[in-house]
């Protein structure tokens, strides 16, 4: 069931002209996905290394990332926090980067968090650098109604999309949305 959906209109924000970089110094041990070459902080005990499956689609292809098992839904449906990267699915290539890194956002959302009723908001819309790579980050915030047997009631969602490479985390807030920022910042 698809519940619905509230979208800000401009998704560039106030800070479109400014680039922010995300990397931070990271002592933490670095996942690097060979394909894309990203890198990012690989989180310790829940989270373990690998994109959950399910996540893979005809479109998406993660070829690195990590999960934390965040609870079942009630159709018994195990649901993750999710670090993953990938490349960027052709359709939105050669698309000006704000607007793939919505798409793909858009895209995600329909995809991955149709089965729970649910709306989004935009949190944050910027450019940003990766690694010295201009990008672009899309951050939404997922809120679940009518489903008080989570274990969860909102999810921290943020897709950056940096040359022909994706990667996108999303952290319900029983596993702690901060962990958002903390893989946001360890990228490059």
């Amino acid at each position: 069931m698809v519940g619905d959906i509230v979208v800000r209109l401009d998704r560039t924000g106030p800070h479109a002209a400014a680039s922010v970089a995300l990397s931070t110094r990271v002592t933490d041990p670095l996942l690097t996905d060979t394909k894309t070459g990203l890198s990012y902080v690989l989180l310790g005990d829940p989270w373990h290394g690998g994109c959950p499956r399910a996540l893979s689609t005809a479109e998406f292809r993660w070829t690195g990332g990590e999960a934390a098992l965040a609870g079942t839904t009630g159709d018994g449906t195990d649901w993750y926090g999710n670090a993953c990267s990938g490349p960027l699915p052709r359709r939105f290539r050669g698309e000006a980067q704000a607007q793939a890194a919505w798409n793909v956002a858009d895209t995600i959302e329909s995809v991955y968090y149709g089965a729970l009723r649910h709306s989004v908001t935009v949190s944050d819309s910027r450019a940003v650098q990766v690694g010295g790579a201009p990008g672009w980050l899309a951050e939404f915030l997922v809120r679940y109604s009518g489903t008080p047997h989570l274990a969860w009631s909102s999810e921290l969602a943020a897709v950056v999309v940096i040359r022909n490479a994706v990667f996108y985390v999303s952290v319900p807030d029983n596993l702690g949305t901060g962990t958002v920022e903390t893989l946001l910042s360890s990228l490059r």
